[in-house]
């Protein structure tokens, strides 16, 4: 348990899960990608798996359901510790070289043979290749790609600024990417137009003040996953309002609230098109002192546990 919280044997905390067996299934599978080497500003969000590991502890792994009126008291209950048969792999090691990377697809990919879902924390922005890349396995061809996120990530070179990019040149089907929450003045004409150019779907951030998170899924999610292959999100927290992530070097005033992205985490993982999730950009060393970056994450883990529960009618 992490120091300093009080324990109740009434409260279980969450977290703390066992290493996979290697012969047996899993509903959730958690490893992560410490990538921060090839970020565009200086960042330490290597260091950002193991505290969103301990920020985890300070959750129960208790959800109940919403109700109309009437049914006050009557609403579903699920503990995830005992619905779900959850996993962590613990961190790839040394993600940002080459063949750390290729290792890191390598073992997402193992996981994803086992499990219904495989989550990925990172680390900055340069995980969602490997992750993306475990999860289609041979199938990226037929795969997709949703970014919340509110940057293209569509530079040259590599870094943390060129994931979608290079997973484009490694064989991925634009016109199966939507990026959602693409922000202004956070981008340029160079990058929006070869978005456009190679058939990117982008829903800017202003189109969420007005439509309904789960009409921007399903969106998203019919896009994406038209190839019939699997679908990968990329959970780039800077796409967040600055406010409640500021341990994310690149989020802006006016991004999403906290509950946007948690409810939008939840509904992806909801649908079985998801086969896999990462958790991007935060820096747990440069978060605020109350640690508000790193919970957010370890909520959007939990956000997406519920959401494969959901799934699996547990």
């Amino acid at each position: 348990m992490a120091p300093g919280l009080p324990h109740d044997p009434s409260w279980p905390r969450t977290g703390g899960w066992p290493s996979p067996d290697p012969d047996g299934p899993a509903d959730l599978a958690l490893i992560g990608v410490p990538t921060s080497r090839t970020s565009l500003s200086p960042s330490n969000a290597h260091e950002t798996p193991a505290a969103v590991r301990e920020a985890l502890q300070r959750y129960s792994s208790h959800i109940v359901g919403s109700a109309l009126p009437d049914d006050r008291g009557d609403e579903s209950e699920i503990v995830l510790d005992e619905a779900l048969r959850i996993v962590d792999a613990g961190d790839c090691v040394d993600p940002d070289t080459e063949d750390g990377e290729l290792a890191a697809a390598s073992a997402i990919a193992a996981l994803a043979a086992r499990a219904e879902l495989v989550v990925a924390i990172g680390g900055d922005n340069a995980l969602t290749v490997p992750a993306a890349l475990g999860i289609a396995g041979s199938d990226l061809r037929q795969a997709g790609l949703i970014t919340f996120d509110a940057h293209h990530d569509l530079r040259d070179g590599r870094s943390n600024g060129s994931p979608v990019r290079r997973l484009i040149e490694a064989g991925l089907d634009p016109r199966r990417i939507v990026q959602v929450g693409i922000a202004d003045f956070a981008n340029s004409r160079a990058y929006r137009r070869r978005a456009k150019e190679l058939g990117v779907t982008v829903i800017h951030r202003d189109e969420l003040h007005d439509r309904p998170m789960p009409d921007v899924i399903a969106e998203a999610l019919d896009i994406a996953g038209a190839g019939g292959g699997p679908v990968h999100v990329d959970l780039d927290v800077d796409v967040c309002d600055r406010s409640v992530a500021p341990g994310c070097p690149a989020s802006i005033p006016g991004g999403l609230q906290a509950h946007e992205i948690r409810r939008a985490a939840r509904l992806l993982a909801a649908d079985p098109r998801v086969r896999g999730i990462d958790i991007a950009e935060v820096d747990a060393a440069a978060d605020a002192p109350d640690g508000r970056t790193v919970r957010l994450a370890a909520l959007l883990v939990l956000e997406a546990a519920a959401g494969l529960a959901l799934r699996l009618g547990r």
